[in-house]
């Protein structure tokens, strides 16, 4: 069967990258607490809103990016990667409004460089540490749930990350007044035949353990219809008085977002009444994410597996990545950290290598306290990558470490050509391998195997003449 013919008009549109272009996505939210802090109106914001678009070299010369009219080659010609987000198409002066994509490009390029996994955040500040040591991913089938049964949603409310209803701790009054009103005022009536269904599962399994007691037979069980105005309002006076249980049903009856349990609230509770505290999410503290736990940086599940070196074979350990100090650490003006930055993202160490004392001799950390102005690009380090996060806010939060073994930073600074010998241990292999005699029956010739050359004493610069104390 042959293929509709289109017009002219609507074969133009169907190719345009104009019409293809989405509509750009709703920018952060923010922290409603630092309006009063100073910002700087050219920082990059925590994740791109608009769609970024390329061009090849050849259209780049002549301004051609596929849109309405050229973009000047005064302004894209100076990029060394063409990469541009259009923030408006057409104004009234006649003019494309773009602005260069690369932050957001080539943060999103390198971070899929360090080959990261993103795992779930921790709950509390306090539990960090153990997240970032034991990471759990945020593709696990408990917790990555978003097509969910009425059933489920309860035994998932601990896990996962998708609700639909809003985090009440971070709405302002105005935006929660209007979210009564338009969404919660309409729904009283079915909240009180919820809570009238709960009661009645209660009434019948304080019947049946009643029953189990006396050693009697066991009654039938009772449905709502069967509870009288009268019992039913003597319960909701009860309710009032126990906020915990309170509030439990109205989230579940909404499904809304968690929220970490106030310790004031325990002394309103009933007693003989049994409560449930089940293991908080983690997404009660600062709230869910606002689209997916990954984000779509990375789709590692594990961090566990393992790194091919081209001349030492498989690596037991995961090779560090260089970090730029941001800012030295200066006790005296109030900086008693050292920032450090990883990828273009500024990232966070564990507690106890934080901590001064132990660390405030060695010469990590003096090269951590000393700011350098002649090396290009500042001081730098290798750090461990532990794991990564993304926050409610769409950030990205990397956790590095030292490096766990000393040979891990020796081998990714011989194979960068950083440990002061000009990568001759790599160009004499790569000579060796390039100049053997490949022989015409390899089972005539039988040479035993030896020792490799990059892994004895000279390789490292020790010397042969070293006397064994």
């Amino acid at each position: 069967m042959a293929s509709r013919s289109v017009s002219p008009g609507a074969a133009l549109l169907r190719s345009s990258r104009m019409f293809s272009m989405p509509n750009p996505i709703p920018a952060s939210p923010g922290d409603y607490s630092s309006a009063t802090k100073h910002h700087s109106a050219t920082a990059t914001i925590p994740y791109p809103t608009h769609l970024t678009i390329t061009t090849p070299s050849t259209s780049r010369v002549n301004g051609d990016w596929g849109l309405k009219r050229p973009l000047p080659l005064k302004t894209t010609t100076k990029q060394t990667i063409p990469l541009v987000r259009v923030r408006q198409m057409d104004s009234r002066e006649h003019v494309t409004d773009f602005r260069s994509a690369s932050d957001h490009t080539m943060t999103l390029k390198k971070f899929q460089e360090l080959n990261l996994p993103v795992s779930v955040p921790a709950p509390r500040a306090n539990d960090k540490d153990l997240f970032t040591r034991y990471p759990k991913s945020v593709f696990e089938e408990d917790g990555d749930v978003t097509a969910i049964d009425p059933e489920q949603a309860q035994a998932t409310e601990n896990k996962r990350w998708k609700f639909k209803g809003p985090w009440l701790a971070g709405m302002t009054d105005g935006e929660f007044n209007k979210w009564l009103e338009k969404n919660v005022r309409a729904k009283r009536a079915e909240f009180r035949a919820y809570l009238k269904e709960i009661y009645a599962k209660e009434l019948n399994e304080d019947r049946k353990r009643q029953a189990i007691r006396d050693q009697a037979p066991i009654p039938p069980d009772m449905g709502a219809d069967g509870i009288t105005d009268h019992e039913f309002m003597e319960h909701l006076r009860d309710l009032r008085q126990d906020r915990l249980v309170l509030f439990r049903h109205v989230s579940r009856f909404l499904d809304l977002a968690p929220l970490t349990t106030n310790s004031a609230l325990l002394s309103t509770m009933k007693l003989n009444r049994a409560q449930q505290f089940d293991k908080e999410n983690p997404y009660s503290t600062n709230g869910p994410p606002i689209t997916h736990p990954s984000a779509g940086l990375s789709y590692l599940r594990t961090p566990n597996f393992i790194d091919n070196h081209p001349i030492y074979g498989p690596q037991k350990y995961h090779p560090p990545v260089k970090a730029r100090i941001m800012k030295p650490r200066h006790p005296n003006t109030g900086v008693h950290e050292a920032i450090v930055g990883v990828a273009g993202i500024i990232a966070d160490r564990a507690t106890d290598q934080k901590m001064l004392g132990y660390a405030i001799t060695s010469p990590r950390a003096t090269t951590q306290g000393r700011l350098e102005l002649e090396k290009r690009g500042g001081a730098k380090l290798y750090y461990k990558l532990d794991s990564a996060t993304i926050d409610s806010s769409g950030r990205i939060r990397i956790n590095v470490a030292d490096p766990g073994h000393p040979t891990t930073e020796l081998v990714v600074k011989e194979l960068l050509g950083e440990d002061g010998t000009k990568n001759d241990v790599y160009m004499h292999s790569m000579q060796a391998i390039s100049t053997q005699d490949v022989p015409r029956n390899p089972r005539s010739h039988h040479n035993p195997r030896k020792t490799h050359l990059l892994g004895s004493r000279e390789s490292y610069g020790l010397g042969r003449d070293i006397k064994r104390t």
